[in-house]
């Protein structure tokens, strides 16, 4: 066990200033066992006081009361006798070397041990380190969430992309116009009953016809600066179709798919089209219901006899059945074609807006979940890039938002008869004004 004489109260006490002999001048830290030589060794001093060699000092151990330590007044001094006296801690070589490997161990204030400056060699303050360590975990935590976020959406449109169908809608007419200001998109509403069961099409009121027809056109416009315009073309609209002659316009996807209607777009307009999108009844329906349905304000009742649709005025949420049928309907709109186009563009719009909502489009699994839905009830054109679709996506949420214009081409007369039965026929001074406008970027003139 180590010795510590500074701790040993049974130590005699120095010998005071100014005693004679050879003891004179000693110091507190000087060793309290003399020599042979200093005439301390030997039965005779030790006998008892006062004997030859005598020189005042008591060396004989003291017996204290027990309980306190000892004091100045204990050995007959003054209690200010050694105020001047500078007491030297001394640690053992051992002891020391053993302490100074744990900072805990030494005193405190001295360099390394608790509340003292870091030493040579010696680690820094527990506390401090503790707190660089749990910011740097928080850290480490943080940049994990961000990457699995990143990694999330990442899946989540890929997921979308990889569910869209394609088709080739690019047409082979080599008169096809140049391109003018900004990118022009087709957008078809088709009423395809393929992926409807015999059910399904009971219920929704549908029909039983076969093939397709290009139920619902819109031209959408994207310029190069400034806000989209969302036009809508009536499916019975009157004109020169390629390789068939004037007809319906919705005669074009009937006789030639996604590429003669493109053709047949670009010659009455005289715009280069530059992506195609195209959905079916059964996509658009499901697209609804996905995102819960669509509200709508009507400011009157809505009826029609033909599709069973009976709506009460006021705000309420459609889907399924009531929301394709209200988009379909014209025979119960008095205004017939040209209603049903306002219609469309006013739903369709709606069903952007609840498709963009930051709680669809922020969280991974629900953009999943509405994309993939929304990607396979969808048709791409095989050229339309993934760049151009998110454009589309967006023109559309800024109509939606109010920030675009939606029109319809002027019409000159809405029940023109043809050979193909009631047509509308187009305003063509007014129409070929809203679409030079629209090629060379100018300002619309014509009312929404």
């Amino acid at each position: 066990m180590p010795h510590h004489p500074e701790d040993d109260w049974t130590r005699p006490m120095p010998r005071p200033r100014g005693s004679g002999g050879r003891s004179a001048g000693r110091r507190p830290e000087d060793s309290w066992q003399d020599g042979p030589e200093d005439g301390y060794e030997g039965s005779e001093h030790h006998a008892g006081l006062g004997g030859p060699g005598y020189d005042g000092f008591d060396d004989r151990t003291r017996e204290l009361p027990a309980g306190r330590r000892a004091t100045a007044a204990d050995y007959g001094y003054a209690e200010d006798e050694f105020a001047d006296e500078q007491w030297v801690e001394r640690e053992y070589a051992g002891e020391l070397a053993g302490r100074d490997r744990h900072p805990e161990h030494r005193p405190p204030g001295r360099p390394g041990g608790p509340g003292g400056p870091a030493g040579p060699g010696g680690r820094p303050p527990r506390r401090r380190t503790r707190k660089r360590y749990a910011l740097r975990r928080t850290l480490a935590i943080l940049l994990l969430l961000v990457l699995a976020y990143v990694g999330s959406m990442i899946w989540a449109v890929a997921s979308i992309w990889n569910s869209i169908e394609r088709v080739d809608a690019a047409p082979t007419n080599s008169a096809r116009p140049a391109a003018g200001s900004g990118s022009n998109f087709l957008l078809v509403g088709t009423d395809s009953r393929e992926d409807l069961t015999r059910a399904e099409r009971n219920d929704l009121v549908t029909g039983h016809a076969e093939g397709s027809r290009a139920d619902t056109i819109m031209l959408l416009h994207l310029p190069d600066s400034g806000t989209p315009t969302l036009v809508s073309i009536p499916r019975d609209s009157y004109v020169d179709i390629p390789g068939i002659g004037a007809n319906k316009i919705n005669a074009a996807y009937a006789s030639g798919g996604p590429k003669l209607l493109v053709d047949t777009v670009e010659q009455a307009t005289d715009l280069r089209i530059d992506g195609y999108l195209e959905i079916g009844f059964g996509g658009f329906v499901h697209v609804v219901s996905t995102v819960g349905g669509v509200r709508m304000c009507l400011d009157e009742p809505v009826q029609d006899d033909k599709t069973r649709l009976d709506l009460p005025a006021g705000c309420q949420v459609l889907e399924g059945a009531e929301a394709l049928n209200y988009v379909r309907m014209r025979y119960g709109d008095p205004r017939g074609d040209l209603g049903r186009v306002e219609r469309q563009r006013e739903f369709l719009a709606a069903l952007t807006h609840e498709m963009a909502t930051p709680s669809t489009v922020l969280v991974p699994w629900r953009l999943h979940d509405v994309g993939t839905a929304t990607g396979s009830a969808m048709t791409l054109g095989e050229d339309t890039s993934m760049w151009e679709t998110v454009q589309m996506a967006r023109g559309m949420r800024s109509i939606s938002n109010g920030d675009g214009q939606s029109v319809t081409v002027p019409v000159a007369d809405a029940n023109y008869q043809t050979n193909a039965g009631s047509s509308v026929l187009w305003d063509e001074a007014k129409a070929a004004e809203l679409f030079e406008a629209l090629r060379t970027g100018d300002p619309l003139s014509i009312e929404p």
